[in-house]
């Protein structure tokens, strides 16, 4: 029975059942230096938390390596110590990017929940060569965009390297009471060992992190600080325009200047304030030639909207690309007559100035609320017939709004409240958007019934109806099986797009899925075996019309070795009718059944030369089309500071049918919609290349080539069946070259050089190149095709910027100093 009782108590240690650990901390006496030598005495009267549990590879294990972690805190900070005990000679002495984590790092980290709420809280980390990451973390995801400024140091001994951190309180955010209740746990990977392990165990069935906290005691009588910083910048450009008609290239020069502002209102809220911003720096879009009747969305590349908007993203309502550079189709295509086409769009607009203001309460409202005011934007409207230009006014002053409501419930659970609100000057019209998502957990959150609903209604010149939308889910989130069932549908008339991302609307799906993860497989050599399997059914809302039914599944397993592969299927089991395909309402194409179905591989991360790779071939059920296409990405570790990755990828489309889409004049006129048969070769090649010379400076280089080659073999006339008939119509503009052929060009060169010479500040130096091209050269092979797109001539950009950190209570600290 000893026996027994002795085997259970350490079955429930060791996954958590008995409870959180608990660590407190101590009050510091005298003053710590944040040197990574711990050498001061009040390291050495708090307590210690060791006992690490692995997560990764082999869950619930006790981790490899020992690990000691303290707690220290005065009024000013909170500070944390880590002996990480190893072999010097086996740690890593790969030097990274800031808050770059890769598999080949040794790293200690500590995830703080100030609020204890299990939803919200803050992640540091410390590679043992001393680079820092930082992340808010929001439920089950982590943000890296955020930048916090707090203090870091790491000394290598024989047995050990240890790491201090010190975290102002005015990077963090919590209650104003005199007893702290905090969330806290600790992280450590090793990277030879691939492994992560936690000080409070984490189940590897459950992705939400901080409600796997321990428990951080000891701390009282602290106050948040008032939370005041200034961010000016300047920045300087030097662009060259590339030649035109045998001229000399053209030289533009100009200077900017502004200021981001950073205010705690209280313990709680903060606003954060861009004046006259500057994103001439911002990394290129991975522009694509887009067929398709939808619009492509594009990663928010710029830090002011990347950073602390976790709350706006919450519904899915906010697509920051809206403000100031991605106008939605909706806009555009009213402005256009039939017989136009849109040209010389600019890349963005003038951003005046915007202003966040968020954060969360006592009782678990986070509010937040985000104004944006960008300048007007024109472009040209030519006419496909005779080739005449007009330009046009695309975007007035406009105002972006969003307010979020989102309110903690007891399990992790939540229910959220957004507006999103577009208000344009002139006879333009006005958009609004309202939505409301919720999540409801079990006790243990091994269930969850998951809800949304929104309504869109816009005003002004155009007037829609409200347009709606609302889906219901119902999932066992937890074990070693698991699934969901749910349904969603889409007015016709829902429109978010002027402040969202929508692709399309006018849709109905009820969809399936069931999923099996075994984390620690014992009758296989693997470490980890996964397999998916989704189906979903389709119908129009309006008519409400049969569309498709769709079923796909994956299957991934890691080796012992940290070798990975895998095989993914996707299947259109039935004939589908694309109602937008088209592009005219009502009409619809028919789509074949298909299949597409391929291996893929990922060697180990931790390995100087690893390789990933896989391959799909796309079975079409209509005489002579099919597609296939691969991809090889090469990850060379040349030395601990240099790092290279090469992507190469190619699709090949053969004989596939698709809505005729036109890049000029044709000299013939139809009075019908028209399709046709072509052949397609998409390419992207890339190469990143890291150097990282410091923990604190670094160069990178980004080169993107990406190109799509188009030759239209037949056209076609869509019946009103939704089924392809062939036609005469040659598609030839008046000088026999065809209107619809296309071979388009995107080259990109970002290389940065970007110093943080005191926390916070930092000066970045930027090169980029660009070469946008469009041509009638389909035939040409890769390498003649990229010779003859470098030989007209790149735009290129050179530019400075220097962004100084001006916190307050640094200056407070300083002015008493003097006086002293």
């Amino acid at each position: 029975m000893r026996l027994i009782i002795a085997l259970l108590l350490v079955y429930c240690s060791t996954f958590n059942i008995l409870g959180q650990k608990k660590l407190a901390a101590k009050r510091i006496e005298g003053k710590i230096t944040i040197d990574g030598k711990i050498t001061e005495p009040d390291w050495f009267h708090t307590e210690i938390a060791t006992d690490f549990i692995q997560l990764k590879p082999v869950p619930g294990n006790p981790s490899s390596k020992e690990t000691k972690v303290r707690v220290l805190y005065d009024e000013d900070a909170l500070y944390i110590s880590a002996y990480c005990f190893d072999s010097m000679d086996s740690v890593s002495r790969v030097l990274s990017l800031r808050d770059d984590l890769n598999a080949n790092l040794d790293v200690f980290g500590v995830l703080l929940d100030t609020y204890n709420d299990d939803q919200n809280g803050f992640y540091f980390s410390v590679t043992s060569r001393g680079v820092q990451s930082d992340s808010k973390i929001i439920g089950e995801e982590f943000n890296d965009q955020l930048n916090l400024v707090w203090s870091s140091a790491v000394e290598h001994y024989d047995n050990a390297w240890v790491v201090e951190l010190r975290i102002p309180y005015s990077a963090i955010r919590f209650p104003k009471q005199n007893i702290q209740n905090w969330g806290i746990n600790f992280t450590r990977q090793i990277s030879r060992f691939r492994e992560e392990s936690m000080w409070n165990p984490i189940s590897p069935d459950f992705d939400n992190f901080l409600a796997q906290n321990g428990d951080l005691t000891g701390v009282e009588g602290i106050e948040p600080p008032l939370r005041l910083a200034l961010m000016p910048y300047v920045s300087g450009y030097v662009d060259r325009l590339p030649p035109e008609n045998g001229e000399k290239a053209e030289y533009n020069n100009y200077f900017n200047g502004g200021m981001d502002i950073k205010w705690g209102v209280n313990e709680a809220f903060t606003v954060d304030m861009t004046l006259v911003p500057d994103f001439g720096q911002v990394v290129f879009d991975n522009q694509v030639l887009n067929l398709s009747p939808f619009e492509i969305q594009f990663n928010e590349n710029r830090q002011f909207f990347t950073e602390g908007t976790e709350l706006f993203n919450k519904s899915g309502l906010f697509y920051s690309r809206r403000i100031g550079i991605q106008a939605p189709f909706s806009v555009l295509n009213t402005l256009l007559n039939e017989d136009e086409y849109l040209a010389n769009v600019p890349s963005s607009s003038q951003l005046f100035n915007a202003t966040k203001f968020s954060g969360r309460m006592k009782n678990g409202l986070g509010i937040g609320v985000f104004n944006g005011v960008t300048a007007p934007q024109y472009a040209t409207a030519i006419n496909v017939t005779d080739q005449s230009e007009r330009n046009i006014l695309i975007s007035p002053v406009t105002n972006y709004n969003v307010a979020v409501f989102d309110q903690n419930l007891k399990n992790n659970s939540f229910v959220t409240l957004t507006n999103t609100n577009v208000w344009r000057a002139g006879s333009f019209y006005d958009a609004n958007v309202t939505g409301l998502n919720f999540q409801l957990n079990s006790k243990n959150n091994q269930y969850a019934l998951s809800g949304n609903s929104a309504i869109s209604v816009k005003s002004g010149t155009l007037i829609n109806p409200l347009g709606h939308n609302w889906g219901l889910n119902a999932a066992k989130q937890r074990g070693t099986w698991v699934g969901s069932l749910g349904y969603f549908e889409e007015s016709n008339t829902y429109d978010p797009n002027d402040l969202g991302f929508n692709t399309n609307n006018n849709k109905r799906i009820m969809s399936g899925s069931i999923s099996y993860r075994n984390f620690k497989p014992r009758w296989t050599k693997m470490n980890r075996v996964i397999a998916n399997l989704n189906a979903s059914y389709n119908r129009l809302y309006r008519p409400d019309v049969y569309t498709a039914t769709y079923l796909n599944g994956s299957f991934t397993a890691v080796s012992k070795n940290f070798d990975a592969g895998g095989f993914r299927f996707n299947s259109s089991l039935t004939e589908s009718f694309d109602y937008f395909e088209p592009r005219k309402s009502g009409s619809y194409f028919v789509r074949p059944t298909w299949t597409s179905a391929g291996p893929w591989i990922s060697t180990n991360y931790q390995k100087r030369l690893a390789v990933d790779a896989g391959i799909n071939y796309i079975w079409v059920g209509r005489v002579n089309w099919w597609e296939w296409n691969y991809r090889w990405s090469t990850r060379l570790r040349v030395t601990n500071s240099i790092f290279i990755i090469h992507d190469w990828e190619r699709s090949y489309q053969n004989n596939s049918q698709g809505y005729a889409v036109q890049f000029g004049a044709p000299a013939e006129t139809i009075n019908y919609i028209l399709f046709g048969n072509r052949n397609r070769i998409n390419t992207t090649n890339t190469l990143n290349i890291n150097y990282t010379m410091t923990n604190r400076m670094g160069l990178t280089f980004r080169m993107r080539h990406y190109r799509s080659s188009i030759r239209y073999n037949f056209f076609y006339e869509l019946m009103e069946n939704g089924r392809l008939e062939q036609t005469a119509f040659t598609g030839l503009d008046a000088n026999g070259v065809s209107a619809y052929d296309i071979n388009y060009n995107a080259f990109t060169i970002d290389f940065v050089y970007r110093w943080v010479f005191m926390p916070g500040s930092e000066l970045s130096l930027v090169w980029k190149n660009s070469i946008f091209l469009s041509d009638k050269r389909v035939v040409e092979d890769y390498l003649t095709n990229l010779q003859s797109t470098l030989e007209n001539g790149p735009f290129n950009s050179f530019s400075i910027k220097i962004l100084f950190w001006l916190d307050y209570q640094d200056i407070i600290k300083k002015k008493r100093t003097i006086i002293k």
